[in-house]
């Protein structure tokens, strides 16, 4: 038994970066639709991705083989996961008023594969242990990104609209640059997690994250970062004021939100004084329809995953509006409005406060960087949906740290030992 838990410690850092890796790059799926860009006719969606719906399915196995070897703790953590609990109960009876039963089954297990690997990852492993892992996937996200531009450009470079922005080793310079943007805060708050001889990764993971994100000439992603960066020195200051951190996050969401409007609503002007295209023209639109679409079905959605299903569904109304494929509504909060109705919108808002203020506490706790990690994070996920999406859904890397963090943010506030001892990464 000991020699099997001392290979399962040497055995789980590498399974974790791997599939962080592969929760937030979606680079197999480009690598099999051949590279296909937004506008050269090719619907990335009407391919069949078997070996990357695999690949998912196996760290379903592995993160729940891991949570059983150790099932008395993992039972011990169950109780923390209540509010994400709540979420996959409303997901799972939305099959029952589903436009789509098979389909929101099917997302339903996938759902519940990626939650088990968030628990695993926030039961298994301390803040400080996660951003290492974090820090570790997203540098070598980071490289990848760089070798697929310059020597595989059909790959990493955007084809046709957009043509030469970057996209790396992810479908759409858009989600390279989201990347990113968590990627440099990443890489911001954890030197203090390494020793000081490896220090080197977080300096050069921040600058290969500010190099792509100006590559990816992502808009809303740099307006983000930007944010991300004023509420870094906002809460570090702000730190032993803790009334000050409700206020001080408000004014901060408001004003990315602000920005974000501001770029859509005057973004052919602004930018064509420096001779850029925009990039997130069409976005109040697609909102417009969606919100006319939501009116219809306010208070339980469409069923979990049911309502974008091309023009096969209710997603017809907003494709022929805009006469194009839109994907999703481009906002977090609409499409979960969509999926699960103003029901799951209240349950997840109510189980993010919750959150929220469980990391003003544990922010109190000391003055290490880690201690930041939660809040920038819950501000980082109200930010990039404003104008993106992945709030709440399955495969999703944003779904497994909200998953770890709302089990993880508990520890301080009941002050028990993790699950655990230090891993050397």
């Amino acid at each position: 038994m000991d020699k099997l838990l001392q290979y399962l410690r040497s055995f789980e850092p590498v399974f974790t970066v791997l599939a962080l890796m592969h929760y937030t790059a979606d680079w197999l799926p480009l690598i099999i639709s051949g590279g296909a860009s937004e506008g050269d006719g090719v619907d990335i969606n009407s391919f069949n991705f078997v070996p990357n719906v695999l690949l998912f399915l196996m760290t379903y196995a592995v993160a729940t083989a891991l949570l059983l070897l150790r099932w008395k703790k993992f039972i011990h953590f169950i109780p923390r996961a209540a509010v994400i609990w709540l979420m996959i109960l409303i997901a799972i009876s939305s099959f029952f008023w589903s436009d789509d039963p098979a389909r929101t089954l099917k997302s339903c297990i996938g759902l519940i594969g990626t939650t088990l690997f968030g628990i695993y990852l926030g039961s298994r492993y301390t803040f400080k242990q996660q951003l290492r892992l974090l820090a570790f996937a997203y540098i070598a996200i980071a490289i990848l990104c760089i070798i697929f531009a310059i020597a595989l450009p059909r790959y990493g470079l955007e084809q046709v609209v957009h043509a030469g922005a970057w996209r790396g080793i992810f479908t759409h310079k858009n989600v390279m640059g989201k990347a990113m943007t968590l990627g440099a805060i990443i890489f911001i708050i954890s030197p203090s997690l390494f020793e000081y001889k490896d220090r080197w990764i977080s300096r050069v993971g921040l600058g290969l994250a500010f190099f792509l994100l100006l590559m990816a000439k992502s808009s809303s992603s740099l307006i983000n970062t930007t944010v991300l960066i004023i509420s870094l020195f906002a809460y570090r200051t702000l730190r032993f004021r803790y009334l000050l951190f409700f206020p001080a996050f408000l004014a901060i969401i408001t004003l990315g939100y602000v920005l974000v409007y501001v770029y859509i609503n005057h973004a052919e002007f602004l930018l064509g004084l420096i001779g850029k295209d925009p990039s997130l023209t069409g976005r109040t639109d697609i909102w417009a329809w969606v919100g006319d679409m939501i009116e219809k079905r306010p208070l339980l959605g469409y069923g979990f995953m049911a309502f974008w299903n091309g023009l096969d569904g209710a997603s017809a109304y907003v494709i022929r509006a805009a006469r194009w494929p839109v994907p999703y509504s481009h906002n977090g909060i609409l499409d979960l409005w969509l999926d699960i109705g103003l029901l799951g919108v209240s349950a997840y808002f109510f189980g993010y406060f919750v959150n929220f203020f469980c990391a003003i506490v544990w922010v109190k706790g000391g003055s290490e960087s880690d201690r930041l990690w939660p809040l920038l994070f819950l501000t980082y996920l109200m930010l990039t949906n404003a104008s993106e999406g992945g709030m709440f859904g399955q495969n999703n890397i944003l779904w497994v740290l909200y998953t770890s963090l709302s089990i993880s943010i508990i520890q301080p506030i009941q002050k028990q030992p993790v699950m655990s001892p230090d891993i050397k990464t």
